[in-house]
C-alpha cells in the first residue's frame, strides 16, 4: 500500500506540473537569444554614422580554396591578411571589415608537357566580410555602397589564366539566412588586453587598451567560372557543376567546395578601443 500511495502521489504531481505548465507552452513568443556585441570607443568622442572611426588589423590565411583553385599564401612579413573597417557605432551585432588577401599563388597546368608553375592570384580590392555576433559571416565585394555589396561578385584573377572566377555575395553557413536566432561556429571573437602606461589612464580608464581578435573557418563557399567560347570552355568531368545562363548570371560552372580559414589579430582603433563582449544583457 505504501508503494501504491507513492505511485499515486507521483502521478498527481505530474498532473499538477502539466496543468501549471500549460500557459507557458501555449505562448508562441520565444525569448530573444543574446550572442554578444562588438564594442568600440574613443575617449572624448561619440562614434556614429555621422562620426565614424577606422579600425585596422593584420592576420594570416590558414587555408584557402576557391572553386578549382587551391592556394598557398605567404609574405616576408608573415601577414597574409590585412583588414580595414569603418566603424559607425559604439555597440553593434556586426563587424564589417574589407579583408585583403596577399601573397597567394596557385598551381596551374601549362602546356602539353604537364609542367606546373605557381601563378599569382589577386582578389582586387579585397573581400567585404561582415561578421555576425552569432558566428555566421557574409561575403561581398567592397564597391563602396551596401546595396552593391549584395550584388557585385568579387573577381579572383590568376596570372596567365584566361578563365575568370567570381565569388558572389553569400552567407556562410547558408542556414544562417533563415535561422538568425541560432548560434553558429563559423567565426569566433576575442579581446586582447594590453596594460597601458599611467599617463594614458585618462584615455583608457580600465588601465588596459582593448583590441579585437577574429578567427573563422568558412566552408562550402560558392563561386563560379563563366563559360566563354575560346577563353574558358566547359568540359565534362569538371569538378564543378554546369549551369545554363539565367537572369543576372551567365552560362557558368558553379563550385560549392570553397574553404577560407584565417584570423585577424590586434584589430584596433587608433587612440581608442575595439572588443567583443559576450556578457548577456540584463
Amino acid at each position: 500500500m505504501k508503494s501504491l500511495r507513492m505511485t499515486v502521489g507521483l502521478a498527481a504531481a505530474a498532473c499538477l506540473l502539466a496543468v501549471s505548465a500549460t500557459p507557458a507552452f501555449a505562448s508562441k513568443e520565444k525569448p530573444k537569444v543574446y550572442f554578444g556585441h562588438f564594442l568600440a570607443s574613443v575617449f572624448g568622442q561619440t562614434i556614429s554614422p555621422a562620426n565614424t572611426v577606422v579600425a585596422k588589423g593584420k592576420g594570416e590565411v590558414d587555408e584557402l580554396r576557391i572553386g578549382p583553385l587551391a592556394m598557398e599564401c605567404e609574405t616576408p612579413s608573415g601577414y597574409t591578411l590585412s583588414a580595414k573597417a569603418e566603424v559607425e557605432s559604439e555597440r553593434s551585432s556586426t563587424f564589417s571589415p574589407v579583408v585583403k588577401i596577399n601573397g597567394c599563388r596557385t598551381h596551374l597546368k601549362f602546356g602539353k608537357g604537364g609542367n606546373f608553375e605557381p601563378a599569382k592570384v589577386s582578389f582586387g580590392k579585397g573581400i567585404k566580410m561582415q561578421f555576425q555576433a552569432n558566428g555566421s559571416a557574409e561575403l561581398g565585394n567592397p564597391a563602396g555602397e551596401v546595396k552593391i555589396l549584395e550584388t557585385a561578385p568579387v573577381q579572383v584573377k590568376v596570372a596567365g589564366h584566361k578563365c575568370k572566377l567570381f565569388i558572389p555575395a553569400q552567407t556562410v553557413p547558408v542556414q544562417a539566412e533563415k535561422n538568425p536566432e541560432k548560434e553558429y561556429e563559423v567565426a569566433e571573437y576575442g579581446t586582447e588586453k594590453e596594460e597601458v602606461e599611467p599617463k594614458l589612464i585618462k584615455k583608457y580608464p580600465s588601465g588596459f587598451k582593448e583590441r579585437l581578435e577574429v578567427s573563422w573557418e568558412m566552408k562550402k563557399i560558392r563561386s563560379y567560372v563563366p563559360v566563354e567560347p575560346g577563353k574558358c570552355e566547359y568540359e565534362k568531368g569538371t569538378e564543378g557543376k554546369y549551369q545554363p545562363a539565367e537572369e543576372g548570371l551567365p552560362e557558368r560552372v558553379e563550385y560549392t567546395n570553397g574553404v577560407f580559414e584565417g584570423e585577424l589579430e590586434e584589430v584596433e582603433i587608433k587612440g581608442g578601443e575595439l572588443s567583443f563582449d559576450p556578457t548577456p544583457e540584463e
